[in-house]
């Protein structure tokens, strides 16, 4: 069984090609945002409520309204479809327009907001319906509840949503909206929306889906274009490492309850929802060099010793520094004298970094640095891996190599201008193509 999230579904023509990548993945389960327009529109009214502007309100209101009537008449076609879809339109608007009228408050904001949420979603639901399939849209603000800490309390999501499941066997695909639940008071609510995929992942779970496809921004992955699965496949652990060593791949809880439940995660372009771009899994497919990834706006920082502290006492003064104002050290070399840091936080913060060190180190900043890391089975007794790696980059000027603290990660860092250039030389010495302009 599967479950597939996408993102960013910004109009017509994105409606239908979501709807063509359902008909050819069949998923159990589609979790779907709000359709980007009304996303905007809904954050309009959110603005002339609060400023007492009913009028404004209103009339943003009726966009909506005519805005989900012409993709009805663009996309259901069938006239009974068509018919029902429109009376639920009508009927949305119509508490829209009434809770507009109630006194502004924030609880009545996410009821306003939850009701557009489900009426996008009732959109694909009716379209899937044109297209063949017995779709139901999934009341996830009923069963997604979340804790006190705002995490999805799984065991109370377990429960209900296998009742639901009972209740609902003859429908072969569910239209989740993505974010809604209730917080621990039973009030409706949402999840933060960084958190899109561990959401989605949360419901794959529940479902016991035997993987979940996942349409995200990752223009930053680069991996072998001629799609054979094994040479983009990428661990449990290969991937959580990677999460945990600072680069943006998915929320990390998204990877450990994938791994306990043996969910295999396959992730897509949102430009691209037919081509896999990782995948992600319990098996090792053993191959060397499976992706490349990079991360910008990186700094690179040299901490030379003003021999005021003894190297141990220099080394806890940093760390302790870094941790106080929780920058992320993306990469770390040391020597006798000095010690080289990838970081990536803002200049005031590290003039205030700088401030606190000048006593006991000299400090060099670099800005404008990417950070290339070369993902795979990477164990130092590989040395053929090693050499091609370092045989790549003898010619582009490299500021920082990191290798040994992870048997999967070999990390790069240079100045931004030879990013590209380095991704396209690793990009033909180990996948046979070029991947970056």
């Amino acid at each position: 069984m599967k479950v597939c999230k996408f993102e960013k579904i910004k109009d017509e023509d994105d409606i239908k090609q979501v709807i063509n990548c359902i008909r050819q993945e069949h998923p159990y389960v589609a979790v779907l945002p709000v359709l980007t327009q009304l996303q905007e529109w809904m954050q309009a009214i959110s603005a002339s409520w609060f400023h007492e502007e009913d009028e404004a309100s209103h009339t943003t209101v009726n966009a909506i309204e005519e805005y989900c009537y012409s993709l009805t008449n663009h996309l259901i076609t069938e006239p009974q479809l068509n018919q029902d879809m429109k009376i639920r339109i009508r009927e949305c608007i119509k508490k829209i327009h009434a809770l507009v009228e109630d006194k502004a408050d924030l609880l009545i904001d996410k009821t306003i907001k939850a009701e557009i949420y489900g009426l996008s979603s009732d959109l694909f639901t009716y379209s899937l319906r044109q297209q063949g399939f017995h779709a139901q849209t999934l009341d996830t603000g009923k069963f997604m509840q979340i804790n006190l800490e705002r995490k999805p309390d799984i065991p109370y999501i377990q429960e209900t949503v296998r009742q639901y499941i009972d209740e609902n066997q003859d429908f072969d695909i569910f239209v989740a909206p993505l974010s809604i639940c209730k917080n621990v008071y039973g009030e409706i609510d949402f999840m933060s929306e960084r958190r899109n995929d561990y959401y989605a992942t949360v419901l794959a779970t529940i479902f016991q889906a035997d993987e979940i496809v996942l349409s995200t921004q990752i223009n930053h992955i680069y991996a072998n274009r001629n799609c054979r699965r094994e040479q983009h496949s990428l661990t449990y652990t290969e991937a959580e490492q990677l999460i945990n060593s600072g680069v943006y791949l998915l929320y990390t809880d998204c990877i450990t309850l994938a791994a306990r439940s043996n969910m295999a995660i396959r992730l897509t372009d949102i430009h691209d929802l037919t081509t896999e771009r990782l995948y992600i899994s319990s098996h090792d497919t053993g191959g060397s060099v499976k992706a490349i990834l990079s991360q910008d706006s990186a700094t690179f920082v040299r901490f030379t010793s003003l021999n005021v502290l003894p190297g141990y006492l220099l080394m806890g003064k940093l760390l302790e520094v870094i941790n106080k104002y929780q920058i992320n050290v993306v990469s770390m070399a040391s020597s006798n004298v000095s010690i080289s840091m990838m970081l990536t936080a803002s200049s005031d913060t590290l003039r205030i970094v700088q401030r606190e060190l000048h006593k006991y180190a000299e400090m060099v900043i670099d800005e404008n640095m990417s950070v290339i890391h070369i993902i795979g089975s990477l164990h130092w007794k590989r040395t053929q891996v090693e050499s091609h790696i370092m045989d790549t980059i003898k010619d582009i000027p490299v500021s920082l190599i990191s290798y040994g603290g992870s048997d999967h990660c070999f990390t790069l860092s240079v100045h931004t201008t030879d990013k590209n250039k380095l991704i396209n030389s690793l990009s033909r010495q180990f996948f046979g193509n070029q991947c970056a302009a």
